[in-house]
């Protein structure tokens, strides 16, 4: 797209998230997110109601799913698309989603995520590997791979040759078990990063030697990460992980579980070791490995990365709004 290009109006969901105000092209003007109770979420948008309510000539030119719609039921998604006027571009970030635990919640976001590659009209994701599932497991023809965008620049820092987990306030795919984290330290010397809030009242009683801390500053957290060789990712579930990419901008290298895409998101395989998810044995053996490794410096040119990521949506969202709802 040209700089003279007239502004293209995309209905991002979310709008102000860092992944999507990273990939946004120049002369892409995303709607503000709403405030609801100080959160963008559930966002009105996913309801067909919303739909009903604009008039034709205040349409957005495409919408564009990233997260969020795990708070509607797969019908009120299923009514949202046989309403929705305009074209619809959707990124697969959790083809399993993190935050769901038991096994119907993840069927209900699957059913939601069917419906809604079903009826897009560009499908994108972040590896390979995510497409690959996405074409053999949902059917989908056509799947833009795009690299997610750096999240930090490298600093300067003295690097110990420890692997570090953080776990902050133990998201619901976090590993709980704090004999996880004793079997980890018992095979790589080990710092465990936890916030000081009730749901992880037992895992601070039972690892005294846990760093408990407020929220970190973003300086703060790139100089913890910086200032260890290596990170353990402790998830249970999930597809991507923007904290592998903030260790691989740091140069620090990242043990990750078996599951979802985690280990095709990394740079080089050099930066990464798999280890069977919840087994703390086997994370602190691939900690150890990657400790001994050393240090790896992101391979690849994050600018040109960037640079392509959104000249991909440029083309995307300027052929959607010249062609029209595929319906």
């Amino acid at each position: 797209m040209h700089s003279g290009s007239p502004e293209i109006r995309v209905l991002s969901i979310p709008a102000e998230h860092p992944y999507t105000q990273a990939i946004r092209p120049v002369n892409v003007a995303y709607l503000p997110d709403p405030n609801i109770d100080g959160n963008w979420w559930p966002h009105p948008a996913f309801t067909a109601e919303y739909w009903r309510a604009i008039p034709p000539q205040e349409y957005p030119a495409v919408m564009h799913v990233h997260f969020g719609f795990e708070h509607f039921t797969p019908a009120q998604i299923r009514e949202l698309v046989d309403v929705l006027p305009v074209p619809l571009v959707v990124t697969a970030h959790d083809i399993e989603n993190p935050h769901l635990a038991d096994a119907q919640g993840q069927r209900d976001h699957q059913e939601r995520l069917q419906i809604l590659l079903d009826a897009a009209d560009a499908v994108l994701t972040l590896t390979d590997c995510a497409a690959a599932t996405l074409r053999d497991a949902f059917g989908v023809a056509h799947v833009d791979v795009v690299k997610h965008p750096a999240l930090a620049s490298p600093v300067d820092a003295d690097r110990a040759p420890r692997a570090a987990v953080f776990v902050k306030s133990l998201r619901g795919n976090v590993v709980a078990d704090p004999q996880f984290y004793r079997d980890i330290s018992g095979r790589v010397p080990l710092d465990v990063y936890v916030h000081d809030v009730p749901a992880t009242a037992e895992l601070r009683a039972a690892l005294p030697e846990a760093h408990v801390h407020a929220p970190m500053s973003d300086a703060e957290l790139h100089a913890a990460i910086a200032g260890v060789t290596t990170c353990i990712l402790p998830y249970t579930r999930g597809t991507h992980s923007g904290w592998l990419e903030l260790c691989r901008d740091l140069g620090t290298t990242v043990a990750v579980p078996d599951i979802g895409c985690y280990a095709d998101q990394a740079d080089t395989d050099a930066a990464v070791a798999v280890y069977a998810a919840g087994d703390g044995q086997a994370a602190g053996e691939a900690a150890a490995h990657l400790v001994a490794r050393g240090a790896v410096a992101y391979v690849g040119d994050r600018a040109r990365e960037l640079e392509e990521v959104r000249a991909t949506h440029a083309d995307i969202y300027s052929r959607l709004a010249q062609g029209g709802h595929h319906a």
